[in-house]
């Protein structure tokens, strides 16, 4: 599809082009970016001057098909995902159905093609069944189109067995993806172990059932060379243990969402269950050294953490209540609130965060920048407009948040995806 993008304010690969631009995209390639391009018979969109960013990429959103459509399916993923801001979203491997062989793949691939407008590709189980016992087929789903492997959020305790995932991941090139929850330290934890979880009598989960994974995690690609990504660092103790892992050179990348660094677990105070997460909010420190771990890169990428429950999974008692959080609607919202607008960052840090980054680590190479040549994946944002957070406005089936009437800034105007507009205010 052929269109061009009028007055565009440019930031891609954390710069800001310093004239207003025209994008010309053919056949959804970005095919030349120059100022004041005019081609007759074409269809335009004018940005006015608004800024125009390489669409987000989100690593590991839960997704849910073939038997759980009660939750976000692709479709659904697809809608809210494009209204914010996202053009490139990966499936956890903690979704359903369970991804560890390539008929799976294939059914994700057929599923995605009829029923997703965004780019939906699929992150493969490293064992059978993500049950942390057997590897799967890792060889036939990367050959089927994987873009890497994990086993979301359940933990293989057998380190032989994850020495030798990670050995055989190298094969391949691609990155393995962990989780940082330790199953023993963990098991019945629902809440950061602190202060809040004795004041509600709930059972806590300690950083260190984070920072002895991270620690195992770090070893073990340090020995075998492999590519390991670290999904949502939570603690400060983590984020220092990997900032000093990539000044040895270890071949480590890690994530973190939105709420790590907006709440704290005195937010769970009274039993609120829409901050029941899983790893669990920590405390004002660990807040701060995420926002340091951001900003000097020791934390690569900003995930939307969407992880959806349905609202009558959460309105009910705090230990029966299913962990989980909306995000894709408005990761963006409280990114742009939380570090541009009340930290130091800049609208040129977000493009790295959330665009480029995730695209290096998951082996996009035509995507994750506006560059002649690339996908045309393309958002255009009001970076300074004023809203009221909604949750009866997601597009996402969890009608609930933890944000809900929070005043944030930042407003995604168009979603452009293979030069195809799929959402526009």
């Amino acid at each position: 599809m052929d269109l061009l993008i009028k007055n565009a304010k440019i930031v891609s690969n954390g710069v800001s082009q310093k004239d207003i631009k025209d994008i010309y995209i053919e056949n959804g390639i970005i095919k030349k970016i120059d100022k004041n391009i005019n081609i007759e018979n074409i269809e335009i969109i004018d940005a006015k001057n608004n800024y125009v960013l390489p669409g987000f990429i989100d690593i590991g959103c839960k997704i849910f098909e073939n038997g759980y459509e009660s939750k976000d399916n692709i479709t659904k993923i697809s809608e809210s995902g494009a209204k914010g801001g996202y053009t490139t979203i990966t499936t956890s491997s903690s979704a359903k159905p369970i991804v560890d062989n390539k008929t799976v793949v294939e059914y994700i691939h057929s599923k995605c093609k009829n029923k997703s407008n965004v780019n939906l590709y699929p992150i493969g189980n490293m064992t059978k069944g993500g049950e942390g016992k057997e590897i799967s087929e890792i060889g036939e789903m990367i050959l089927t189109g994987v873009l890497a492997i994990s086993d979301g959020y359940n933990t293989i305790e057998d380190a032989n067995l994850l020495r030798d995932i990670f050995l055989y991941s190298r094969m391949f090139d691609i990155s393995v993806m962990t989780t940082l929850i330790e199953p023993k330290l963990t098991k019945n934890g629902t809440v950061n172990d602190g202060v809040m979880a004795t004041k509600l009598g709930l059972v806590g989960i300690p950083r260190e059932a984070e920072e002895i994974e991270a620690a195992k995690n770090i070893i073990l690609s340090k020995y075998t060379g492999a590519k390991v990504h670290v999904s949502y660092v939570t603690t400060k103790g983590t984020v220092e243990l990997i900032r000093q892992a990539k000044k040895e050179g270890v071949s480590i990348t890690c994530s973190t969402a939105p709420h790590y660094f907006t709440f704290t677990d005195k937010q769970v105070d009274n039993y609120n269950t829409f901050v029941k997460v899983m790893p669990p909010l920590r405390e004002e420190e660990d807040i701060q050294a995420i926002k340091e771990g951001l900003k000097d890169g020791t934390i690569d990428i900003i995930a939307s953490g969407h992880s959806p429950a349905l609202y009558e999974k959460k309105a009910t008692e705090f230990e029966k209540a299913e962990f989980g959080i909306s995000g894709l609607d408005v990761a963006f919202n409280i990114t742009n609130t939380k570090l541009l607008k009340e930290n130091d960052f800049s609208i040129e840090d977000i493009t790295i965060l959330m665009s480029k980054n995730p695209a290096n680590v998951l082996g996009l190479r035509d995507k994750g920048e506006i560059k002649e040549g690339y996908d045309a994946d393309i958002i255009i944002i009001d970076k300074d407009k004023e809203k009221i957070i909604k949750s009866k406005d997601f597009l996402s089936r969890a009608k609930y948040s933890p944000y809900e009437d929070m005043t944030v800034f930042g407003e995604v105007l168009t979603t452009i995806v293979g030069g195809r507009i799929l959402y526009n205010v």
